[in-house]
């Protein structure tokens, strides 16, 4: 858990670093003025709302996989096929498991 959040904060501050670099590239070209150095713009407003969107998605895709795989797997740790009624790890009786269908 710890990883992840260090990676999402990577992922924040490279974000950040992206604006603030094209603002201060706005700023030096002349297209901005320094009141409007540290605003977002409709283009980074854009991009923002693209990549909040992306993480969402992201972690919806993940814990929808992360459930399916803990349904196929055993107490113990071992992966369960489908048809299987026995752990071949650990011998346990596999429980019964609703169908998504």
């Amino acid at each position: 858990m710890k990883k992840k959040f260090i990676h999402l904060l990577i992922y924040i501050a490279v974000l950040l670093a992206i604006i603030v670099g094209y603002n201060y590239w706005s700023y030096s070209c002349g297209y901005c003025n320094r009141a409007s150095l540290l605003s977002f713009s409709e283009p980074a407003l854009v991009l923002i709302g693209v990549n909040l969107l992306a993480i969402i998605t992201l972690v919806i895709c993940k814990y929808r996989n992360r459930k399916l795989l803990r349904r196929k797997q055993c107490g113990c740790g071992g992966q369960l096929r489908d048809n299987w009624i026995y752990c071949p790890t650990c011998g346990e009786a596999r429980k019964a498991q609703v169908s998504l269908q």
